[in-house]
C-alpha cells in the first residue's frame, strides 16, 4: 500500500514537471533558431551586397568573372582568391566559396579554376540548374573540392547573379555544419536533452544526428520561416526524467504482481537448485579427503566450493606447465640427437616427430643452417644473461618470420648459447631453389641484425640432402663453414662450397717463412712488416683450418721469443708479451683480429729492441729529428728506419737519442702528434674517418682507430659526435 501511494504521488509530480518542461523547451528552441540562422542570414545578406555592388566602382568586383571567357587572368584569379579569403575570415563558418559561369560552365574557387565537368561538385551544380535556380539553404551534404581532399559536411546557399551585360552565373557558399552544431551545443547540454534540425524530406542537418527517433521524446517543435528547417528538441529516452514518465497505474499493478511472483520463485528455485549443489559438495568432499584437506562441515558452502575449485585449477596449471616443459625438452633432445648423429631415425619416424611438435611433415630436399653470434665472449662482458636470452629469442623469431616470407619450412633450436641450428626444407625436389631461398633468408637476416642488434652474426650453410640420416653431414658442413669465418671474416654467409681446400698446403714452407720473418724482425730490416702481411695472406689463400693456424702461430711465438731471449730483451718483457700473445691466439675469432693484435705487440717489441740496442747521440741531431718529425708527421713511411736513413744514423741509435734529449719515446711522440692533428681535422674538416687516418699517416683504418682510442679513450667517430654534438 505504501509503495502504491508513493507511485501515485510521484505520477502527479511527473505530470506537473512535464508541463513546466514543455514551456522551457519551447523558449530554448526559439533561442536555438535565432542562434543558428543569424550567421546564415548574415551570409545571405553579404551575397546580396555583392550583387548590388556597382561594376563601375574602383573597388574590385568579383561579378566581372561572369563577363569573361575561359580561364581568368592570373591577376584576376589572385584578386578573387584574396576576396574569397576575406569573406572566409569575416565569416568563420564558411568552408568554401565558388563561382559558376553559366555561359561556358567554368568554375572559379579559391583553390582551382576548372571546367564544370572536371569540378568535384558538378552533380550538385547540375541539380541546381535542373531545379530552375530554386535558391534556398540546402540539407546537409558531403562536399570535397578535390578528389584527394577530406570530405566535409556542409549546407549550401546558391544565388544567381546578372551582370550589366546580361551575363548570368551562380555564387555558391558552403557553410560547415560543425560550426552550426557548435553554436547549438553552446546553448544546450545534450547529455540528457537533444536538439534535432531537419531540412527537406526530414533529412538531418547535422551529421551527428544518427540516433533513432524512437530513442527520443519530442517536447517542442519549431519550423523556421527563413530556412524552412524544422527544429525539434526534447529529452533522450533512457534519461532519469523520461524513465520516471513511463510509470503509470498499469506499471504499479504489474510491479506488485512481479514482486509476489518473484518471492515465490526465489523460494521454489532455492529449494530446487540446492540438491545438485549438495551433490557437488559431496564430490568435492571426496577430492578434499583424498588430498588430506578439511571437508565442508565447518565452512561456508560457497567459500568451500570456491577454495576447492581454485585448488584444482592450481593443480591443473602445474601439471600443464610440467607437461609443456617436458615436451620442450623432448623436442630439443630429438633435434640435437638427429643433427649430431647420435640417434638414427627413418624418414617416417622423423615425420611423426615433426607432426607431434607442430611442424609440417615430409620433405624432398633439406639443408641445415647454423647462425653463430660473433665475438660472443666480448658480448658477455657487456650484457647480462637475461639480455642474452632476449637476444636469442629475437633472433629465432626474426628467423621464423623470414622462413615464412620465403615460403620455406624450418625446425630450429639453439644448440648452445651462441649458435642456433635450423633444419630448412621444401616439399619440391628442387635443390637450386632451396639453396637460393636459404641465401635470401641469410642475407635478409644479416641486414636486419646489423641494423637492430648490438652485434653481428655469421651464417653457415650445409649441403642439401633428401634423407634424415644425412642431416648430420649437412650439420657438420654448416658448422665447418661457420668456423671458416676466421679466414673469410665474420658478419657474412659462408656456404659449404666455399670451404673446399684451395692451394695445397705445405707446412714446411710456412715454417720457413715464419723463421725468415722473425730474422728480419730481429735484424730490424724494413721489409719485416711486408713479410708479416704476406704470412697472413697465405693463411687466407690456403683456407687453413683453425687448428692449423693456431699451431703455426704458436710456433711463431716460440721462435720469436726464443730468438731474442737473453740478448736484447729481459725475461720479464719476454714472459709478459708471450702471455699476451698466447691469450690473443686462444681467443681470436677472425684472422684480422689476431693479425692486428700480434702486430701491435711486435711494434712495441721493435721499439724496446731499438731503444736498448744503443745509447747516446747529439742534442743538435735530436732537435733536427724532432723538427723533421713535425714537418712530416703525416708521412706513413715515417719510422725509426726512415729517420736512420734521413740522418745517416744507425736505426738502433735513433730511438735512444730521441729519448735522452726529450724524455719521450719516438713512437709515443709520433703518435701524440698524429692524434692531435687527427683531432683537429675531425673538428674542422668534413672528411671521413678513413680519409683523416690516411691524412695523418695511417694507411690502415683499423690501426688508426686503435691508436686514437688508446690515446683519447674513445674512437674517432665518437670523438667527432661528442665534440660537435
Amino acid at each position: 500500500m505504501i509503495s502504491f501511494l508513493f507511485f501515485i504521488f510521484f505520477q502527479v509530480l511527473t505530470e506537473r514537471a512535464q508541463q513546466d518542461t514543455a514551456h522551457i523547451y519551447a523558449s530554448v528552441n526559439n533561442q536555438i533558431v535565432q542562434t543558428v540562422e543569424q550567421p546564415l542570414q548574415s551570409i545571405d545578406h553579404m551575397m546580396v551586397t555583392v550583387q548590388t555592388r556597382s561594376s563601375n566602382s574602383a573597388e574590385f568586383n568579383m561579378l566581372d568573372y561572369f563577363d569573361q571567357e575561359g580561364p581568368p587572368s592570373v591577376f584576376f584569379t589572385y584578386q578573387m582568391t584574396k576576396e574569397f579569403n576575406n569573406l572566409r575570415q569575416l565569416y568563420q563558418s564558411i568552408h568554401s566559396i565558388y563561382l559558376v559561369r553559366e555561359r561556358d560552365n567554368y568554375v572559379l574557387s579559391s583553390n582551382t579554376v576548372s571546367p564544370l565537368e572536371q569540378f568535384s561538385d558538378r552533380d550538385f551544380i547540375e541539380e541546381l540548374l535542373q531545379d530552375n535556380y530554386s535558391y534556398h539553404w540546402t540539407n546537409m551534404r558531403i562536399f570535397k573540392e578535390f578528389h584527394a581532399s577530406r570530405e566535409e559536411s556542409v549546407v549550401s546557399l546558391a544565388r544567381k547573379y546578372l551582370t550589366s551585360r546580361g551575363e548570368s552565373g551562380l555564387m555558391i557558399i558552403n557553410v560547415r555544419t560543425s560550426s552550426l552544431e557548435g553554436l547549438v551545443s553552446q546553448k544546450m547540454d545534450q547529455t540528457a536533452s537533444y536538439v534535432m534540425i531537419t531540412g527537406k524530406n526530414n533529412e538531418p542537418v547535422f551529421a551527428s544526428e544518427k540516433e533513432a527517433s524512437e530513442k527520443r521524446k519530442a517536447i517542442s517543435t519549431v519550423v523556421s520561416d527563413y530556412t524552412g528547417w524544422t527544429y525539434e528538441s526534447g529529452l533522450n529516452k533512457g534519461s532519469s526524467f523520461t524513465m520516471l514518465q513511463t510509470f503509470s497505474s498499469v506499471w504499479i499493478i504489474l510491479a506488485l504482481i512481479v514482486a509476489v511472483f518473484g518471492m515465490l520463485s526465489i523460494v521454489y528455485m532455492t529449494n530446487r537448485n540446492y540438491k545438485p549443489l549438495r551433490a557437488l559438495i559431496n564430490k568435492l568432499d571426496k577430492i578434499s579427503y583424498a588430498s588430506g584437506e578439511q571437508g565442508a562441515a565447518e565452512r561456508n558452502e560457497f567459500n568451500y566450493i570456491e577454495s576447492t575449485v581454485d585448488s584444482l585449477v592450481q593443480r591443473f596449471n602445474l601439471f600443464k606447465s610440467q607437461s609443456d616443459m617436458n615436451s620442450g625438452y623432448r623436442k630439443k633432445s630429438i633435434f640435437l640427437e638427429v643433427m649430431s648423429g647420435s640417434r638414427s631415425l627413418a624418414n617416417a619416424e622423423w615425420n611423426v616427430e615433426m607432426e607431434r611438435h607442430g611442424f609440417t611433415s615430409g620433405f624432398s630436399k633439406a639443408a641445415v643452417i647454423v647462425i653463430s653470434i660473433d665475438k660472443y665472449s666480448d658480448l658477455l662482458s657487456r650484457y647480462r644473461e637475461q639480455d642474452m636470452i632476449l637476444f636469442r629469442f629475437i633472433i629465432q623469431n626474426m628467423y621464423m618470420e623470414l622462413i615464412q616470407k620465403y615460403d620455406l619450412f624450418s625446425w630450429s633450436e639453439w644448440v648452445n648459447d651462441k649458435e642456433m641450428c635450423g633444419f630448412i626444407y621444401i616439399q619440391e625436389d628442387n635443390e637450386k631453389q632451396l639453396i637460393d631461398s636459404i641465401l635470401k633468408v641469410s642475407d635478409s637476416a644479416l641486414q636486419w641484425i646489423r641494423a637492430n642488434l648490438p652485434f653481428t652474426t655469421t651464417f653457415g650453410i650445409g649441403q642439401t640432402t633428401d634423407s634424415v640420416t644425412m642431416l648430420k653431414t649437412s650439420y657438420k658442413k654448416a658448422m665447418e663453414a661457420v668456423n671458416f669465418r676466421l679466414v673469410f671474416g665474420n658478419n657474412r654467409t659462408i656456404g659449404y662450397w666455399e670451404t673446399e681446400s684451395g692451394t695445397s698446403f705445405e707446412l714446411y714452407n710456412q715454417l720457413e717463412q715464419i723463421r725468415s720473418l722473425i730474422y728480419a724482425f730481429h735484424s730490424m730490416e724494413p721489409d719485416w712488416l711486408l713479410k708479416y702481411g704476406t704470412l697472413f695472406e697465405q693463411f687466407k689463400q690456403y683456407k687453413l683450418k683453425r687448428e692449423d693456424i693456431v699451431n703455426l702461430l704458436n710456433y711463431f711465438i716460440f721462435y720469436l721469443f726464443e730468438h731474442v731471449h737473453g740478448t736484447i730483451l729481459n725475461d720479464e718483457i719476454i714472459e709478459t708479451n708471450k702471455a699476451i700473445m698466447k691469450d690473443v691466439i686462444d681467443q681470436f675469432e677472425t684472422l684480422e683480429d689476431v693479425q692486428e693484435e700480434i702486430l701491435s705487440i711486435m711494434e712495441k717489441l721493435e721499439y724496446v729492441i731499438a731503444e736498448q740496442a744503443s745509447k747516446g747521440g747529439a742534442a743538435e741531431i735530436a732537435v733536427k729529428m724532432k723538427q723533421y718529425i713535425e714537418e712530416h708527421v703525416s708521412d706513413p713511411d715515417l719510422s725509426l728506419i726512415h729517420l736512420s736513413q734521413q740522418f745517416d744514423i744507425p736505426s738502433k741509435n735513433v730511438s735512444s737519442l730521441f729519448k735522452e734529449q726529450f724524455n719521450i719515446k719516438f713512437i709515443d711522440f709520433l703518435i701524440h702528434r698524429r692524434v692531435e692533428l687527427a683531432k683537429q681535422l675531425l673538428l674542422e674538416k668534413e672528411m671521413s674517418v678513413q680519409e683523416i687516418g690516411r691524412a695523418v699517416g695511417y694507411l690502415n683504418p683499423v690501426s688508426f682507430n686503435r691508436v686514437f682510442k688508446r690515446v683519447v679513450g674513445i674512437p674517432p667517430g665518437d670523438f667527432r659526435r661528442e665534440k660537435l654534438g
